[in-house]
């Protein structure tokens, strides 16, 4: 079961050449054919639901046996995994981790460089270079 919707157009902010919004992702038309690239975004989509899912879970919880009322929280399930990748940093940092790994994993390439740079560049995460790699053989 396809769990993304996937476009492929030919512009995105500079620097990037994917980006994932929901179960939204876009890769750049040059890179249609990266599948380490494809599975970076979809660790992305995953780590989006599983944050939709735990939101709605402890929402039915809390307005079942605590405070009614508070179902309508649940309407900002779908924000939760943006906001906690915005706001914290080592969330965010775990998030990259596990995508950058996973595309290393089964992307083919040969080395993982491109992946230590943009951990220290990209996603303001305060990290060395040393540090980005012991993460993603961690």
């Amino acid at each position: 079961m396809k769990y993304y919707f996937i476009k492929y157009p030919e512009s995105l902010p500079a620097g990037w050449g994917g980006e994932t919004r929901g179960p939204f992702i876009k890769i750049l038309s040059k890179y249609k054919n990266d599948i380490g690239l494809l599975e970076h975004e979809k660790i992305h989509v995953r780590q989006w639901y599983a944050m939709l899912a735990l939101e709605l879970l402890v929402c039915i919880l809390v307005a079942l046996f605590v405070w009614p009322t508070f179902w309508i929280v649940c309407g900002g399930a779908p924000m939760l995994h943006p906001l906690l990748y915005k706001l914290i940093r080592p969330y965010r940092q775990w998030c990259e981790v596990q995508a950058y790994r996973e595309q290393i994993r089964v992307g083919g390439y040969s080395s993982s460089d491109f992946a230590v740079a943009a951990l220290v560049e990209k996603y303001n995460l305060d990290l060395e270079t040393n540090e980005a790699a012991a993460l993603l053989v961690g």
